[in-house]
Protein backbone atom coordinates (compact mmCIF):
# COMPACT_ATOMS: atom_id res chain seq x y z
CA UNK A 1 0.00 0.00 0.00
CA UNK A 2 2.73 2.33 0.47
CA UNK A 3 4.13 1.92 -2.40
CA UNK A 4 2.03 1.19 -5.56
CA UNK A 5 -0.94 0.74 -3.78
CA UNK A 6 -1.49 -2.14 -6.69
CA UNK A 7 -2.07 -5.56 -3.79
CA UNK A 8 -5.69 -6.22 -5.36
CA UNK A 9 -5.04 -5.58 -9.02
CA UNK A 10 -2.01 -8.28 -9.34
CA UNK A 11 -2.09 -11.26 -10.82
CA UNK A 12 -0.04 -13.90 -8.77
CA UNK A 13 2.05 -14.89 -12.12
CA UNK A 14 3.24 -11.26 -12.94
CA UNK A 15 4.18 -10.74 -9.26
CA UNK A 16 6.71 -13.18 -9.76
CA UNK A 17 7.50 -12.34 -13.08
CA UNK A 18 7.92 -8.74 -11.53
CA UNK A 19 10.73 -10.12 -8.93
CA UNK A 20 12.49 -12.23 -11.60
CA UNK A 21 12.62 -8.74 -13.52
CA UNK A 22 13.78 -6.59 -10.72
CA UNK A 23 16.12 -9.46 -8.90
CA UNK A 24 19.14 -7.55 -9.64
CA UNK A 25 20.58 -10.09 -12.39
CA UNK A 26 19.40 -8.59 -15.18
CA UNK A 27 20.13 -5.44 -17.20
CA UNK A 28 17.45 -5.54 -19.88
CA UNK A 29 13.98 -7.26 -19.70
CA UNK A 30 12.34 -8.22 -23.24
CA UNK A 31 8.57 -8.41 -22.90
CA UNK A 32 6.78 -10.10 -25.61
CA UNK A 33 4.22 -12.70 -26.94
CA UNK A 34 0.15 -12.35 -27.11
CA UNK A 35 -1.52 -9.24 -26.47
CA UNK A 36 -2.95 -8.82 -23.25
CA UNK A 37 -0.03 -10.42 -21.12
CA UNK A 38 0.90 -7.32 -18.99
CA UNK A 39 4.08 -6.62 -20.78
CA UNK A 40 3.61 -2.51 -20.80
CA UNK A 41 2.38 -2.89 -17.46
CA UNK A 42 5.54 -4.44 -15.80
CA UNK A 43 8.22 -2.76 -18.29
CA UNK A 44 6.50 0.43 -16.32
CA UNK A 45 6.38 -0.84 -12.80
CA UNK A 46 9.83 -1.78 -13.72
CA UNK A 47 10.86 1.49 -14.07
CA UNK A 48 8.61 2.72 -10.80
CA UNK A 49 11.03 0.55 -8.84
CA UNK A 50 14.44 1.12 -10.26
CA UNK A 51 13.66 5.12 -9.36
CA UNK A 52 12.59 3.73 -5.95
CA UNK A 53 16.10 2.25 -5.96
CA UNK A 54 17.60 5.33 -7.03
CA UNK A 55 15.37 7.43 -4.09
CA UNK A 56 17.30 5.13 -1.06
CA UNK A 57 20.70 6.59 -1.93
CA UNK A 58 22.08 9.46 -0.33
CA UNK A 59 23.99 10.75 -3.39
CA UNK A 60 23.17 9.06 -6.64
CA UNK A 61 25.28 10.91 -8.57
CA UNK A 62 28.46 10.51 -6.55
CA UNK A 63 27.42 6.76 -6.49
CA UNK A 64 27.92 6.57 -10.17
CA UNK A 65 31.02 9.21 -10.64
CA UNK A 66 28.80 11.71 -11.94
CA UNK A 67 28.61 15.74 -11.12
CA UNK A 68 26.33 16.69 -8.38
CA UNK A 69 24.53 18.85 -11.20
CA UNK A 70 24.47 16.12 -13.80
CA UNK A 71 20.66 14.39 -14.45
CA UNK A 72 20.10 10.73 -14.58
CA UNK A 73 17.25 10.09 -16.76
CA UNK A 74 14.56 7.36 -17.71
CA UNK A 75 13.20 7.59 -21.13
CA UNK A 76 9.99 6.23 -22.34
CA UNK A 77 10.48 5.93 -26.18
CA UNK A 78 7.36 4.45 -28.82
CA UNK A 79 7.60 4.89 -32.57
CA UNK A 80 7.09 8.79 -32.05
CA UNK A 81 7.21 11.39 -29.30
CA UNK A 82 2.81 11.21 -28.87
CA UNK A 83 2.49 7.27 -28.30
CA UNK A 84 5.36 7.61 -25.78
CA UNK A 85 3.66 9.87 -23.84
CA UNK A 86 -0.11 8.48 -24.11
CA UNK A 87 0.87 5.04 -23.79
CA UNK A 88 3.93 5.08 -21.26
CA UNK A 89 4.83 8.19 -19.85
CA UNK A 90 0.59 9.35 -18.85
CA UNK A 91 0.51 5.74 -17.25
CA UNK A 92 3.69 6.20 -15.34
CA UNK A 93 2.89 9.54 -14.18
CA UNK A 94 -0.48 8.70 -12.78
CA UNK A 95 0.93 5.37 -10.79
CA UNK A 96 3.17 7.27 -9.42
CA UNK A 97 0.72 10.38 -8.29
CA UNK A 98 -1.12 7.74 -6.31
CA UNK A 99 1.96 6.27 -4.73
CA UNK A 100 2.27 7.21 -0.77
CA UNK A 101 5.74 6.72 -1.06
CA UNK A 102 6.36 9.06 -4.21
CA UNK A 103 4.10 11.52 -2.75
CA UNK A 104 5.15 11.69 0.75
CA UNK A 105 9.05 11.20 0.23
CA UNK A 106 10.03 11.09 -3.24
CA UNK A 107 7.62 13.88 -5.18
CA UNK A 108 8.30 15.40 -8.56
CA UNK A 109 7.50 18.31 -9.78
CA UNK A 110 4.23 18.27 -10.50
CA UNK A 111 3.38 21.74 -12.36
CA UNK A 112 5.61 20.64 -15.06
CA UNK A 113 3.65 17.96 -17.31
CA UNK A 114 6.38 17.46 -19.84
CA UNK A 115 8.66 15.29 -17.63
CA UNK A 116 8.84 13.94 -14.09
CA UNK A 117 11.46 15.54 -11.95
CA UNK A 118 12.22 14.12 -9.03
CA UNK A 119 15.08 14.83 -6.22
CA UNK A 120 18.49 14.24 -6.96
CA UNK A 121 17.82 15.42 -10.36
CA UNK A 122 16.02 12.06 -11.52
CA UNK A 123 14.18 12.76 -14.56
CA UNK A 124 11.21 10.58 -16.64
CA UNK A 125 11.14 11.65 -19.69
CA UNK A 126 9.07 10.72 -22.89
CA UNK A 127 10.86 11.33 -25.86
CA UNK A 128 10.69 10.73 -29.65
CA UNK A 129 11.48 8.16 -31.82
CA UNK A 130 14.75 9.57 -32.69
CA UNK A 131 18.09 8.40 -32.43
CA UNK A 132 19.22 11.98 -31.02
CA UNK A 133 16.27 11.83 -28.72
CA UNK A 134 18.14 11.52 -25.63
CA UNK A 135 22.08 12.14 -26.99
CA UNK A 136 24.38 13.63 -24.54
CA UNK A 137 22.33 12.55 -21.82
CA UNK A 138 22.90 9.92 -18.88
CA UNK A 139 20.20 7.45 -19.83
CA UNK A 140 20.07 5.26 -16.90
CA UNK A 141 16.86 2.64 -17.70
CA UNK A 142 13.07 3.40 -19.25
CA UNK A 143 11.32 1.30 -21.85
CA UNK A 144 11.16 0.66 -25.82
CA UNK A 145 7.61 0.21 -26.70
CA UNK A 146 6.43 -0.97 -29.84
CA UNK A 147 9.92 -2.32 -31.08
CA UNK A 148 8.57 -4.76 -33.61
CA UNK A 149 6.05 -2.22 -35.11
CA UNK A 150 9.15 0.35 -36.02
CA UNK A 151 9.79 1.62 -39.50
CA UNK A 152 12.48 -0.72 -41.71
CA UNK A 153 13.46 0.85 -44.49
CA UNK A 154 15.90 -0.33 -47.33
CA UNK A 155 18.16 2.01 -49.34
CA UNK A 156 17.27 4.50 -46.78
CA UNK A 157 18.86 8.28 -46.29
CA UNK A 158 18.98 7.47 -42.60
CA UNK A 159 22.09 5.16 -43.15
CA UNK A 160 25.88 6.41 -44.16
CA UNK A 161 25.94 3.93 -46.55
CA UNK A 162 22.30 3.92 -47.84
CA UNK A 163 21.82 0.57 -46.91
CA UNK A 164 18.38 -0.61 -44.65
CA UNK A 165 17.75 1.45 -41.55
CA UNK A 166 16.46 -0.57 -38.80
CA UNK A 167 14.30 2.23 -36.29
CA UNK A 168 14.25 -0.27 -33.39
CA UNK A 169 17.97 -1.40 -33.63
CA UNK A 170 18.91 2.24 -33.78
CA UNK A 171 17.65 3.36 -30.85
CA UNK A 172 18.60 0.85 -29.24
CA UNK A 173 22.03 0.73 -30.22
CA UNK A 174 22.29 4.53 -29.00
CA UNK A 175 20.62 3.87 -25.88
CA UNK A 176 22.98 1.18 -25.14
CA UNK A 177 25.48 2.53 -25.59
CA UNK A 178 24.68 6.20 -23.42
CA UNK A 179 23.83 3.89 -20.51
CA UNK A 180 27.33 1.33 -20.74
CA UNK A 181 29.01 4.71 -20.66
CA UNK A 182 27.61 6.10 -18.06
CA UNK A 183 27.19 4.27 -15.79
CA UNK A 184 28.98 0.77 -16.39
CA UNK A 185 31.67 0.26 -13.86
CA UNK A 186 33.99 -2.86 -13.92
CA UNK A 187 32.20 -4.76 -16.21
CA UNK A 188 28.13 -4.15 -14.27
CA UNK A 189 25.87 -2.18 -15.28
CA UNK A 190 23.21 -0.38 -13.17
CA UNK A 191 19.04 -0.35 -13.67
CA UNK A 192 17.16 -2.08 -16.06
CA UNK A 193 15.93 -1.49 -19.45
CA UNK A 194 12.51 -2.75 -20.59
CA UNK A 195 11.91 -3.46 -24.47
CA UNK A 196 8.45 -3.98 -25.73
CA UNK A 197 6.11 -5.54 -28.33
CA UNK A 198 3.81 -7.63 -29.38
CA UNK A 199 4.66 -10.43 -32.05
CA UNK A 200 4.55 -9.89 -35.23
CA UNK A 201 7.12 -11.43 -38.04
CA UNK A 202 10.05 -14.52 -37.19
CA UNK A 203 12.95 -12.91 -37.10
CA UNK A 204 11.76 -9.60 -35.64
CA UNK A 205 13.70 -7.04 -32.96
CA UNK A 206 12.44 -9.45 -29.62
CA UNK A 207 13.29 -12.53 -31.57
CA UNK A 208 17.02 -11.01 -31.84
CA UNK A 209 17.32 -10.44 -28.72
CA UNK A 210 16.08 -13.74 -27.69
CA UNK A 211 18.87 -15.28 -29.38
CA UNK A 212 20.74 -12.84 -27.47
CA UNK A 213 19.33 -14.00 -24.44
CA UNK A 214 20.97 -17.60 -24.87
CA UNK A 215 24.36 -16.46 -24.31
CA UNK A 216 23.67 -13.23 -22.52
CA UNK A 217 22.16 -14.45 -18.87
CA UNK A 218 21.71 -10.07 -18.31
CA UNK A 219 18.49 -10.44 -20.60
CA UNK A 220 15.72 -11.54 -19.21
CA UNK A 221 12.99 -12.99 -21.79
CA UNK A 222 9.13 -12.55 -20.75
CA UNK A 223 7.21 -14.60 -23.61
CA UNK A 224 3.61 -15.36 -22.22
CA UNK A 225 0.54 -16.30 -23.65
CA UNK A 226 -2.72 -15.27 -21.91
CA UNK A 227 -3.32 -18.72 -20.09
CA UNK A 228 0.28 -18.16 -18.50
CA UNK A 229 -0.42 -15.08 -17.20
CA UNK A 230 -4.34 -14.74 -16.34
CA UNK A 231 -5.95 -16.38 -13.23
CA UNK A 232 -7.72 -20.30 -14.15
CA UNK A 233 -10.88 -19.10 -13.71
CA UNK A 234 -10.54 -17.29 -16.63
CA UNK A 235 -11.06 -20.39 -18.73
CA UNK A 236 -12.64 -23.39 -18.74
CA UNK A 237 -10.09 -25.77 -17.97
CA UNK A 238 -10.77 -28.12 -21.11
CA UNK A 239 -7.66 -28.12 -23.84
CA UNK A 240 -7.59 -28.74 -27.62
CA UNK A 241 -5.07 -29.57 -30.37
Amino acid sequence: KKYLGLEDELYPEVGKEFVKMNSGDYVEVVLTGAIGTAKTTLAIWTTAYQVYLLACLRNPQQTFGLDRSSEILFVFQSLNATLAKQLNYDRFRSLIQTSPFFTEYFPFDTKINTECIFPHRIIVRPVSGQESAAIGQNVFGGLMDEVNFMEVTQDSAKTVDGGEYNQAIALYNSLSRRRKSRFMKKGKLPGVFCLVSSKRYPGQFTDQKALEAESDPTIYIYDKTTWDVLPKENFSGKWFQ
